[in-house]
């Protein structure tokens, strides 16, 4: 009886959980926070990651297995800029795409439930992206994490198309993506 009941569970996650079902086939879900200020020109915060100095890109988490895009956000927001929830406006997410990384990139890290793994020796394959606009006032003290974040900057939208341009082609095409779908 036990094991029907976790074959149905398994069944209905891997029909109707997205987040579930990519991490499953060897890809971690991200979520990328598009943060938009509140000012009547829109401005948007981007930030150079300490792990790569040379790329400026919107901040962005993975998502915990079970856990709920939002949360995932908040804790982004939380654990990069030092912002609370009651600083922010979550206004929507949706799914934006995925990507394959390189054979040289592949690694075990960051799932730990991946089938992917029974068929080759890594059990991460890529990544899969997720958006979520966030409303945040330009003046909110952020405080970005150290080991995390280098820099950040609020830019304007043209300022964004042209700073995500240091990402790779794949990661920029999702950035894009996000922005545009996003903004409708």
């Amino acid at each position: 009886m036990n094991l029907e009941l976790d074959w149905l569970k398994f069944g209905y996650k891997w029909m109707f959980n997205r987040e579930y079902r990519l991490h499953l086939t060897g890809f971690r879900p991200e979520v990328i926070c598009l943060i938009e200020s509140t000012e009547p020109q829109k401005h948007y915060l981007l930030v150079q990651p300490q792990r790569d100095r040379t790329i400026w890109m919107p901040p962005q988490e993975g998502i915990h297995l079970g856990e709920t895009l939002h949360g995932a956000a908040m804790r982004c927001l939380q654990t990069e800029l030092g912002l609370t929830e009651s600083q922010v406006q979550f206004r929507r997410s949706l799914w934006v795409g995925k990507r394959l990384f390189p054979h040289y990139r592949r690694d075990e890290r960051d799932l730990v439930y991946s089938m992917h793994g029974w068929i080759d020796k890594t059990r991460m394959i890529g990544k899969a992206y997720f958006a979520a606009l966030i409303i945040a006032d330009s003046q909110a003290i952020i405080q970005p994490n150290s080991a995390e974040i280098y820099h950040y900057q609020w830019v304007k939208a043209s300022q964004f198309l042209w700073l995500i341009q240091t990402n790779s082609p794949e990661k920029r095409k999702i950035l894009y993506q996000a922005l545009i779908t996003l903004n409708r």
